[in-house]
């Protein structure tokens, strides 16, 4: 217990005593055969293992917003005396820096029992544009071999790549209908796609699909209660569409003005013929 006791010191006095590009001071004239180095790590020692929870392998997303979850550990080693997870970051193809999501800058190292072996973490990364795409995870983990009372530091890196697919299906909104009663058979449909697309559609009534090449006119419809779903197909077969929008149709009824008039000169006519005669009649 006293030698465990005693290496544990030494290794928490070294890797406290400003290790990043600074000089070791040994014990003193009484220890003269105590010091420090840095190694290569051995075959025993493997780098931290990543394992990425969020996204998924080659997985398509249907919006612009993922979640990013990892977990990082450091590697197994049969040789090394002590080890903990230094840095951990990330990089993406659309993104012109690398993301820290934990440093400890190379500063201090404590030998304790809240060393970061294992570390998660979790994100919401946004507007994340349309394509393919990899990120890269990348855990920085540093270690001691002891020997002898002899420090010997290393350090060793992992890494992690996959690669998903933001395919983000046309969003549709109709502007010119909405729920109330139109007083006319020939209806403007008029709407917005965001997105990129390569058809339109729409359906009427729930009836088959009717081509079309941007804003139209619904001709003749009839008197009634209504509904229509716009719709909007990308290149890689993403259909939009937009919310199912219900009207009505009541035109007014046709009042037949022409034969009321038209009757009404025939009747004129034949009384006024009909007068004639009788006093022709008389006349005589």
């Amino acid at each position: 217990m006293k030698k465990l006791s005693l290496t544990t010191a030494i290794i928490f006095w070294f890797l406290s005593s400003s290790i990043v590009g600074a000089m070791f001071v040994n014990l003193g004239q009484a220890n003269p055969w105590l010091g420090h180095d840095w190694v290569s790590p051995n075959s025993d020692t493997k780098p931290p293992t990543l394992v990425i929870n969020s996204p998924q392998e080659n997985r398509i997303f249907n919006s612009n917003n993922i979640t990013l979850s990892l977990d990082a550990q450091v590697g197994y080693s049969d040789t090394a005396t002590y080890m903990r997870l230094m840095k951990i970051y990330y990089k993406s193809d659309w993104e012109q820096n690398e993301t820290y999501v934990y440093n400890n800058e190379g500063i201090y190292i404590p030998i304790d029992e809240n060393a970061i072996a294992k570390f998660s973490y979790n994100i919401e990364l946004t507007e994340v544009p349309e394509g393919k795409h990899y990120i890269t995870v990348h855990a920085v983990e540093w270690g001691a071999y002891i020997n002898n009372l002899f420090v010997h530091m290393f350090s060793i890196n992992g890494s992690s790549s996959f690669y998903f697919i933001i395919d983000v299906s046309p969003s549709v909104s109709v502007l010119s209908l909405v729920n109330r009663t139109y007083g006319v058979s020939n209806v403007p449909l008029e709407f917005t796609i965001n997105g990129s697309y390569s058809s339109i559609s729409y359906s009427l009534d729930g009836q088959d699909n009717v081509d079309i090449n941007g804003n139209t006119t619904l001709k003749g419809l009839p008197d009634g209660a209504h509904s229509i779903i716009v719709y909007a197909t990308d290149e890689a077969g993403n259909v939009g569409m937009s919310e199912i929008v219900c009207f009505e149709v009541d035109t007014p009824e046709f009042f037949p003005f022409a034969l009321v008039v038209f009757s009404s000169l025939a009747a004129v006519t034949i009384i006024t013929t009909g007068l004639l005669v009788y006093f022709k009649k008389r006349k005589h």
